[in-house]
C-alpha cells in the first residue's frame, strides 16, 4: 500500500490551499454549470494550487496525504462547487486505485508525473452494463507485445483536462476474440494506464473524445464518451488484473464520492440558513397568523434547519470515522465479501442524506428556489447523481444481504 504519512500539522497548509481554490470554484461555478461545459479555468487554478499531488507518497515526490485529508480536501472543494470538484476527484480516485496497485516502478513514473502536476482520469463504464460489467471493450494482444484496445467509455470525467488515462479491457485472442466462458472473462479484464494526448479537435492516436455529455445536472465535470479505435498499451502499460486488484482498493471510489456530498451537505445547510434567516413573508393569515412574519421564527423552519445541521454532523461522523477505521486496519476485521460494501456505507448514508437535505431546502425556501439558475435549483440537480456513483444503496444492500444469507446457509464445520 502508498505510504501515505503527511502529519496533521504539515496537513494545514493543504487545507488552506483547498479552501481558496474552493472560493474560486464557487465563484466560477455558476456560468459553467448554465453552459453545460467543463470549468476549463479549473485547469490551471488547480494544477498551480498543487492539490493534485497531495496523495503521492514522499518517495515518489508528494506530500503523502492520506485518505482522511484528502477526503477533507475534496469536501472543502465541493463546499465550493460540487460539480467542478467532481471533475477532479476522478483525479484523486485514480491515483488512490493505482497508485495501491501498481509496481513501485511505474509509481515513480506515473505518480512522480502527478506529482509534478499532472493529472489523471480513468473511464470504466460502458453503456449496457455501467461499473460493475465485465468489459466488452478489446485489448488485442500485439505480435510485439504490448495491446491495442477498442471500445467505447461512457463517463470519461476529467477528460477535457487529463494527461494520463487509466481504464479496463478485456484481453482477447489475436483475432480479437472474447473468452466464451464467465471464468475466462472474469481472468482476462485487465487494468492499463497510458498518455493521454489529444489535438484541439480531441482527436489522440487511436482515441479520441466525443461530446455526449448532456445530464440532468454536475455540469461544469464535462463528462465525455472515450472512444477506443486501436489504442496502444505497451507491456509496461499493464497494471494489474482489474477485478481482483481494483476491488481491494475501491474505497478510493467510494470514499471519495461520500466526500463530495458531504461538503454539497455544507453548501445546502449554509445557503439555507443565509437565506432562510433573512426572509420575511410580510402579513401572513392561516397556518401562521401575523403581521410581519420572519420566517427565522416559524418552528418548521427551525426544526429543519436542525435537522440539516445535524445530518451534516452525523455525515461528518460517518466520513471520517471510516476513513479513521480504514487507515487503523479495522477493515481486516470483517469478511473480505464485506470490506467493500461496509467501506461504501458511508457513500450511501451521505448520498441518502444530501438527496433528502436538497429536497427539503427547496420546499422551506420556497416557489423562488424552483427557478432556474438559483443555487438551490443547482443544488438539487447535482445532488440526483449521488444515486448513480458505485456503489449505489440498492448495490451495497444486494453485496451484505447475499454474503450473509449464502453464509448462514453454508453447513455447520464437522456437520
Amino acid at each position: 500500500m502508498l505510504q501515505q504519512d503527511l502529519t496533521d500539522d504539515d496537513f494545514g497548509p493543504w487545507f488552506a490551499k483547498a479552501q481558496e481554490v474552493s472560493q474560486f470554484f464557487r465563484e466560477i461555478g455558476p456560468r459553467y454549470d448554465q453552459e453545460n461545459t467543463f470549468a476549463y479555468p479549473s485547469i490551471e487554478v488547480f494544477k498551480n494550487s498543487g492539490l493534485g499531488g497531495l496523495p503521492v507518497p514522499k518517495a515518489f515526490g508528494g506530500p503523502g496525504g492520506n485518505i482522511l485529508q484528502v477526503s477533507k480536501v475534496v469536501s472543502e472543494l465541493s463546499r465550493g462547487d460540487s460539480a467542478i470538484t467532481l471533475a477532479y476527484n476522478m483525479h484523486y480516485i485514480m491515483v488512490g486505485i493505482t497508485g495501491n496497485l501498481m509496481t513501485e516502478e511505474q509509481n515513480k513514473y506515473w505518480l512522480g508525473r502527478v506529482a509534478d502536476g499532472e493529472l489523471i482520469f480513468g473511464p470504466f463504464s460502458e453503456q449496457r452494463a455501467g461499473f460493475s460489467g465485465l468489459a466488452d471493450m478489446q485489448a488485442v494482444p500485439q505480435k510485439g507485445g504490448g495491446w491495442r484496445l477498442y471500445g467505447k467509455k461512457t463517463w470519461g470525467t476529467l477528460c477535457e483536462a487529463a494527461d494520463i488515462i487509466t481504464t479496463n479491457a478485456t484481453e482477447t485472442d489475436a483475432n480479437g476474440n472474447l473468452p466464451d466462458t464467465f471464468e475466462g472473462r472474469v481472468a482476462a479484464e485487465k487494468l492499463f494506464i497510458g498518455e493521454f494526448k489529444l489535438d484541439e479537435n480531441l482527436q489522440g492516436d487511436g482515441i479520441r473524445i466525443e461530446k455526449t455529455w448532456n445530464a440532468l445536472g454536475m455540469h461544469a465535470t464535462g463528462t465525455q464518451t472515450i472512444v477506443f479505435d486501436g489504442y496502444f498499451v505497451p507491456e509496461d502499460g499493464f497494471v494489474s488484473p482489474w477485478r481482483t486488484g481494483a476491488f481491494g482498493v475501491l474505497e478510493w471510489a467510494s470514499l471519495m464520492f461520500a466526500s463530495i456530498y458531504y461538503g454539497m451537505q455544507q453548501r445546502i445547510l449554509e445557503e439555507s440558513v443565509k437565506t432562510l434567516s433573512k426572509k420575511h413573508l410580510g402579513a401572513t393569515f392561516g397556518a401562521i397568523v401575523a403581521a410581519d412574519t420572519e420566517v427565522k421564527n416559524v418552528g418548521h423552519i427551525i426544526d429543519g434547519i436542525g435537522d440539516m445541521a445535524s445530518r451534516v454532523e452525523f455525515s461528518r461522523r460517518v466520513l471520517h470515522q471510516t476513513c479513521q477505521d480504514l487507515l487503523d486496519g479495522k477493515d481486516k476485521l470483517w469478511d473480505p465479501e464485506l470490506r467493500f460494501p461496509y467501506l461504501g456505507l458511508a457513500k450511501t448514508f451521505i448520498a441518502d442524506n444530501v438527496l433528502h437535505m436538497s429536497r427539503h431546502a427547496m420546499s422551506m425556501v420556497g416557489g423562488s428556489s424552483f427557478r432556474k439558475g438559483t443555487i438551490f435549483e443547482r443544488l438539487y440537480r447535482d445532488s440526483a447523481a449521488s444515486l448513480f456513483q458505485p456503489l449505489n444503496a440498492d448495490q451495497t444492500r444486494t453485496y451484505i444481504g447475499e454474503f450473509l444469507l449464502n453464509k448462514a446457509a453454508e453447513p455447520a464445520s464437522g456437520a
